[in-house]
């Protein structure tokens, strides 16, 4: 028996590689309550009902995929998805990430798109009413309602669960200024228009209503202000994210490929809900959580 490590790791969502930093897969059957007369007192006894798969995926905020290569030679150490693939990208699926050797020539019939830089906080800007915001962390959180849609239908012993309308709340960290007004202080808030660059191409736009304001003081520290925001309607986002949130598609965790078959499961995912976080002087990054419908499908390495 060989362990598995995180080395190996790769996901596959509509079937495309996406770049991630870790994925925690939880399966969890519903317990029922079974107790009669007939069980031996003093004990319980319970039957597993229906499983519920959940997932939740973490990984770094990273610029747009680049444009594709069609010709020339691939730059060494560069990592590529694989846009069509013939003789030269033949180890290769289309969809797959993969770092250049810088050996690989590019044609009609084996083209790649460069993946996108990591985004760090020091390019995080923000703006409230067309006005520049001095903040110092972000965070937009997109959550759906999640419905249960299992019926007789859904293949047991697993659920189903649908996307309902999603809720966007968020919120920005300042420092305090002493000649500078608090954005909340007596008056009921309204919209505002609010923009989030976390790069240049990687927006959120939209109206948003700042309802909450907190302030932390210590006595060796900058006192810091905390707004809590919730967006209206459907904001614009530009270039956030590889994953589609809302919607029903294929998914493929491998924990390691093999020769013949990988160590994996596969199914049905869909994701209820996306977080984007950036602090000035850290990491710009994503999560998700979503759940896994119907049919699963585990295999081992062989």
């Amino acid at each position: 028996m060989i362990e598995v490590t995180g080395k190996t790791l790769h996901y596959w969502q509509n079937s495309v590689e996406v770049p991630i930093k870790s994925i925690d897969y939880d399966r969890n059957f519903t317990m029922l309550e079974a107790t009669t007369t007939a069980t031996t007192a003093p004990g319980t006894k319970s039957v597993a009902g229906r499983a519920k798969t959940g997932v939740t995926i973490n990984t770094d905020l990273l610029d747009v995929l680049g444009s594709e290569i069609a010709t020339g030679t691939l730059t060494a150490g560069q990592e590529y998805i694989v846009t069509a693939e013939d003789s030269e990208l033949s180890a290769y699926s289309v969809g797959e990430i993969f770092t250049a050797a810088g050996t690989e020539e590019m044609s009609a019939t084996d083209k790649v798109k460069p993946l996108g830089a990591k985004i760090t906080g020091k390019t995080l800007a923000i703006t409230i009413a067309a006005g520049t915001f001095k903040g110092i962390t972000a965070e937009y959180a997109k959550t759906y309602t999640e419905l249960d849609g299992t019926t007789t239908a859904t293949t047991a012993p697993n659920m189903k669960s649908v996307a309902g309308r999603h809720k966007i709340t968020g919120s920005f960290t300042a420092l305090m200024y002493r000649d500078t007004a608090d954005l909340i202080v007596n008056a009921s808030p309204a919209e505002q228009a609010v923009v989030i660059t976390f790069a240049t191409g990687l927006t959120i736009t939209g109206n948003a209503i700042l309802h909450q304001i907190s302030i932390s003081d210590a006595v060796d520290g900058i006192v810091q202000v905390t707004y809590n925001l919730e967006w209206q309607g459907v904001p614009t986002e530009v270039g956030i994210g590889y994953l589609t949130v809302g919607t029903e598609q294929d998914c493929e965790i491998i924990y390691e490929k093999g020769t013949t078959t990988n160590k994996e499961i596969t199914g049905t995912v869909v994701l209820l809900s996306m977080t984007v976080s950036s602090d000035t002087n850290g990491e710009a990054s994503l999560s998700y959580t979503g759940v896994l419908n119907g049919a699963i499908t585990p295999a081992v390495y062989s």
